[in-house]
């Protein structure tokens, strides 16, 4: 019996040390994708399409998902381990350069690989676009080509993109050391690539500190008969294209979808007035607003700098320049302006105009009106009235005297007499002090063109004379 009671104690022992190992929570591992060095964070496709594997390793359960339509991957998810996925491209029968992102997501922890599909040329690059970060180091641009070619680092980039090897072959890798960027600001460089009519261009893109969304333009000018524009980037953030609330910028056709690269099509301007609009690309959570701005010319047009011009009351010339597509005619209200003689229409045309003096108090103003087939541009010139000199006399006896505020639409220059042998040029709030403080002083103001006058207080003054005012 003794025996049967030991081994029963020794079970129970045994299954008491399962259950408290059962219990216990396991430790929390960190979520880590790890990629095959061999594929890297890049995958070059040829026009044509096709499938390659991508390999890599989760300690988690994992998700896989492509943001272009042309571009898809297979398994969508799976489970801790290695696997390989299989990243399809459809055939691409677009001139242009095409690229996708493949998300990897992996409980907390994000890969972004970059999808890269060349246009027909025979002189191709891995990519157009290469990112660097601040901290800068080696690049490599793997060119395929059939034909023996040069390249070279743009001037305005060479102090800081520098060639490893210099040797051109049909076929290689070049290597260039990309130099820390000390600076907050974002840069980039080219790298330019020839043979004969055939070129490429590899852009670098390094950034500063901050998370960047790099526009290669910010403004573009579209003619009144429409056309498509690319708008090119570069960002190391997630961000969201914003068009305009205008019927005439629409997004082209969605075969030609890149994560970086974004075709529009302006349409034609019909009618007689310039149009602007702003493209916005938006990273909220960093508080980013890269923002493009598209201006379309009207279909004829006369155009000047501004629309109202201000001449002083003695006259003179007033010449400014019309920009035009068109030949027109001008004509002036009034007989005090008219133009001056030999000026012709042109491309670009200065007019020159004479101003009479205006002898009246009142101001006068006239109207230039430049017609042409129903297009019509109207200026507004604007003369003054004569300046009539007013004085005011303000008696006082503060040591510390702050002088009065002068008001009026053709308030000219000024000059104050304090009263005790000193004067000076007006401005509002000037204020002078007495050495002889308690004694009386008769401050006096003489300026063109003030209509009123006010005193910040009346504390110390005796008497203020306005009848020469």
């Amino acid at each position: 019996m003794k025996k049967y009671g030991y081994l029963l104690i020794g079970f129970l022992l045994l299954a008491w040390t399962a259950c408290s190992d059962d219990n216990k929570e396991p430790g929390a591992q960190t979520p880590v994708i790890t990629l095959d060095s061999e594929e890297g964070e890049q995958l070059l496709f040829e026009n044509t399409g096709g499938s390659r594997n991508l390999n890599f390793s989760t300690n988690v359960a994992w998700t896989a998902r492509a943001d272009q339509e042309w571009c898809s991957v297979s398994p969508a998810s799976g489970q801790a381990g290695n696997h390989s996925l299989t990243v399809t491209i459809e055939g691409n029968d677009t001139p242009n350069e095409r690229n996708a992102a493949i998300i990897l997501q992996a409980g907390t922890t994000t890969k972004r690989i970059v999808v890269v599909q060349k246009q027909k040329d025979a002189l191709t690059v891995t990519s157009g676009k290469i990112e660097v970060a601040k901290a800068g180091g080696e690049i490599a641009v793997e060119v395929q080509a059939n034909v023996a070619f040069d390249y070279e680092v743009e001037e305005a980039a060479s102090d800081w993109i520098v060639p490893v090897q210099t040797k051109a072959l049909e076929t290689t890798t070049l290597r260039f050391t990309v130099k820390p960027n000390e600076t907050e600001e974002k840069r980039e460089g080219k790298i330019l690539l020839s043979s004969g009519t055939l070129s490429e261009t590899v852009t670098v893109y390094q950034s500063g500190i901050v998370p960047e969304i790099v526009l290669t333009k910010n403004e573009y000018t579209v003619g009144s008969d429409g056309e498509e524009i690319v708008i090119e980037l570069q960002s190391n953030i997630d961000y969201e294209m914003r068009l305009p609330d205008v019927a005439w910028i629409t997004q082209a056709d969605t075969r030609a979808l890149s994560t970086y690269t974004h075709r529009l099509t302006v349409a034609p301007n019909d009618g007689y007035d310039l149009r602007t609009a702003e493209i916005h690309f938006v990273n909220e959570a960093e508080k980013i607003d890269e923002v493009v701005t598209v201006t379309q010319v009207q279909r004829d047009a006369i155009l000047v700098a501004k629309e109202t011009y201000e001449v002083s009351p003695a006259g003179g010339n007033l010449n400014f320049s019309v920009n035009t597509n068109v030949t027109f005619e001008v004509s002036v209200s009034a007989d005090w302006l008219r133009q001056a003689p030999d000026t012709r229409a042109l491309q670009e045309v200065p007019l020159s105009f004479v101003v009479d003096a205006n002898e009246a108090l009142e101001p006068r103003e006239a109207l230039i009106t430049l017609t042409s087939d129903g297009l019509k541009q109207t200026i507004r010139v604007v003369q003054s009235g004569v300046q009539q000199a007013g004085t005011v006399v303000i008696v006082h006896t503060n040591t510390v005297f702050t002088a009065p505020t002068l008001t009026g639409p053709s308030l000219g220059t000024a000059r104050i007499n304090w009263g005790d042998g000193t004067e000076e040029d007006y401005a509002a709030g000037i204020s002078h002090t007495y050495e002889d403080g308690g004694t009386q002083h008769a401050v006096s103001i003489e300026s063109e063109g003030a209509e009123e006058i006010s005193l910040p207080d009346l504390v110390g003054v005796s008497s203020i004379d306005l009848s020469d005012f």
